[in-house]
């Protein structure tokens, strides 16, 4: 697994696409689908797909750990949303707080890890 992340408009889509696979098959998460299209080489804004599993009432980290495996061949994309102000509605700070927590747990089973910030991206494992 490759997890790429970072601020919003950081082009984490365009470093994916360029430093590994350029014909690569995206999958593009929104704030409504709870699923993830597996047979895609890359998930892109996995923070929604947190969002929307949320908003369904399950439980996007055990999502994640019971479908680790079929994570494992992929990059996933996930935009660092636990920076900045704390906000004061209860939804987003779950969001925020499973986000969190979710991306620590990618982190663990990735082969790499990369921060991408104005388009640059640090490899940080």
């Amino acid at each position: 697994m490759i997890l790429i992340f970072g601020g919003a408009y950081q082009g984490k889509l365009n470093y994916a696409l360029e430093h590994y696979n350029p014909a690569a098959s995206v999958c593009q998460c929104n704030e409504t689908e709870t699923r993830i299209d597996f047979s895609k080489e890359i998930i892109n804004s996995f923070h929604y797909l947190i969002l929307a599993q949320l908003r369904n009432e399950m439980n996007p980290y055990q999502f994640v750990n019971e479908n680790i495996e079929l994570l494992k061949p992929k990059i996933i994309i996930c935009n660092d949303i636990s920076c900045g102000v704390v906000s004061v509605d209860g939804e987003m700070r779950l969001w925020r707080e499973f986000a969190g927590r979710i991306l620590t747990l990618l982190a663990k089973h990735a082969d790499e890890v990369v921060r991408v910030f104005c388009g640059l991206g640090t490899k940080i494992k």
